[in-house]
């Protein structure tokens, strides 16, 4: 699930914190970041068209392994990502000084109209991370700030856009290891408390799905004496599964392991694992 109230944000700040990896001020500008999110969320709702990003027979295309969105295509108001795009600046400017310049010179490129929505739009929703080093270049911005502020923007609308047809993934096993609605790579992975099933979530759309438990989701590897797994605490509900193949990694949380109540947000248990991300680098392993 993906975070829809404060209250998550609050709650999931105080678990981030008691992990001792963030400073104070760090924490507050995280929370700064969840809460643009949700409000693009909320405010987008009357303000995009969703059906276009899905064609033909959704059923029939999740049957023959089709990604059943195309992000491209939703239809976004102007206006909107122009005071969306504005806002995540400000708000990036307030977060590091040293960024400050490169904020106006993003916020003179976007009034200028140097920046193309619709581009950003179709080269984010298809993974093309190439286009923003040609912008990057164009405009005088730093590629990875680029990225991080267009992906703030639109992330909560592909999500957004995806919850009107969760309920086709919800049960279905899916042959592939990207996320049937976008066609991502999975960001981390759970196993769920009741039966251990595995879900993979989809770090640009938030969409989670079945996916068997002894095969790797980036090369497709099922042999199990390549595939593995280790926790960093035999205590602890996270570990990292790892294809020695293609030296893919995924974060998991082991549901089974943690509280009943406990709900898994994983934008939240994202950043509360970091620390398993360099590991898992140090150990050779990497994100695909």
């Amino acid at each position: 699930m993906s975070i829809k109230t404060i209250g998550q944000i609050k709650k999931g700040i105080k678990s981030i914190e008691k992990t001792r990896q963030f400073e104070k001020e760090s924490l507050v500008h995280i929370e700064k970041f969840f809460r643009f999110s949700l409000n693009v969320k909320r405010s987008a709702k009357k303000r995009i068209e969703t059906a276009p990003a899905f064609s033909g027979d959704c059923k029939e295309k999740i049957e023959k392994g089709e990604h059943l969105a195309d992000f491209s295509k939703i239809k976004i108001n102007d206006n909107f990502l122009l005071d969306k795009f504005h806002k995540i600046c400000e708000i990036r400017a307030e977060i590091n000084a040293k960024e400050m310049e490169e904020i106006q010179k993003m916020k003179k490129a976007i009034d200028n109209e140097k920046i193309d929505f619709s581009k950003i739009q179709q080269n984010l929703a298809r993974g093309k991370i190439r286009y923003f080093d040609t912008l990057s270049k164009k405009i005088g911005v730093g590629k990875e700030l680029l990225h991080s502020i267009a992906l703030a923007v639109y992330k909560p609308i592909f999500e957004l856009t995806v919850e009107e047809k969760k309920d086709l993934i919800e049960d279905y096993v899916w042959e592939k290891g990207s996320c049937p609605m976008c066609g991502t790579n999975p960001g981390m992975a759970k196993l769920e408390k009741e039966v251990g099933r595995r879900l993979l979530w989809c770090p640009l759309c938030s969409s989670e799905w079945v996916y068997r438990r002894m095969k790797c989701p980036f090369c497709e590897n099922d042999e199990q004496k390549s595939l593995r797994f280790f926790y960093v605490d035999d205590d602890s509900f996270y570990r990292v599964d790892v294809c020695e193949t293609c030296k893919g990694y995924v974060k998991t949380i082991d549901e089974r392991k943690r509280g009943k109540e406990e709900k898994t947000i994983f934008e939240i248990e994202d950043i509360k694992t970091f620390y398993l991300d360099d590991i898992a680098l140090k150990e050779g392993y990497k994100k695909i």
